[in-house]
């Protein structure tokens, strides 16, 4: 059975560092996450994925929000509440 295109199984996303609240991505890092453009992302970010800017083109992301952002929309998928 093939994957869905986008689909991230958490369990193969293997991270060294246990405490997920110190772990800092930058877009790149988002978007392979995320299997998504650059373009994507910025609509992400204005439906509310938290993100911190550092610079004037320059963004970072927490993790532990990014995969937060992830669940959310995985509950609303289910709740039918997908705008």
């Amino acid at each position: 059975m093939t994957k869905p295109q986008g689909y991230v199984n958490l369990k193969d996303v293997t991270l060294s560092h246990p405490d997920l609240s110190s772990v800092w991505l930058d877009s790149a890092d988002v978007m392979k996450l995320l299997h998504c453009s650059l373009r994507t992302l910025g609509k992400l970010r204005a439906k509310g994925l938290p993100f911190y800017k550092v610079h004037t083109h320059y963004c970072l992301y927490k993790l532990e929000e990014v995969l937060a952002f992830i669940e959310d929309g995985k509950n609303a998928k289910n709740d039918g509440n997908v705008s």
